[in-house]
């Protein structure tokens, strides 16, 4: 775990405000209007994180629009199940110091888990329900792909590979 890394997301997640305007409006050049809806459904934080992934990758030269539409959707899934700070913070402390209790906790279904399991089946489902929600609001299939796998490792050496590669430089970056 890497301690600086995680006290900066804690701060920001004490700290999350809205995105500014000219943040916005860079977000909206960028989906579509039915994925704005999903973008617009994160809090705060979440839009933060997700703008920062993007303007990451955007500063080191990357434009490929299922990247940077993955880039700003690849957590939409958290908004069926939303996480407090705490929430947040258990399922960060709970994979450092009882990892083989956390992942068995995270192969719980949502009804099944406990208060203090849900953080843990969230952090492991919401890729997938992030993909479903894509899905729904028409995103083309390379977005979806790479939402879907943003926290699988890259199984091949293909473009989408490459692009999730990136995907995860930049989210882990963030």
């Amino acid at each position: 775990m890497r301690p600086l890394y995680r006290a900066r997301q804690f701060w920001q997640g004490l700290t999350a405000a809205p995105l500014s305007a000219e943040a916005r409006q860079l977000v909206e050049r960028i989906l579509s209007p039915a994925e704005q809806q999903g973008f617009d459904r994160l809090a705060p934080v979440d839009q933060w994180h997700s703008y920062q992934v993007l303007r990451l990758l955007q500063r080191h030269g990357h434009d490929e629009p299922a990247l940077l539409k993955a880039a700003l959707l690849h957590d939409i899934g958290k908004t069926r199940a939303p996480l407090s700070l705490l929430d947040r913070t258990v399922a960060v402390l709970g994979r450092l110091l009882i990892p083989g209790r956390a992942a068995a906790w995270e192969k719980r279904s949502l009804e099944a888990a406990t208060r203090w399991q849900r953080p843990f089946v969230i952090h492991r489902r919401h890729p997938e329900w992030s993909a479903e929600m894509l899905a729904a609001a028409g995103s083309d299939e390379r977005t979806i792909d790479l939402v879907r796998r943003h926290q699988d490792r890259p199984a091949g050496t293909g473009e989408n590979d490459r692009l999730l590669a990136l995907l995860q430089w930049a989210d882990d970056q963030n």
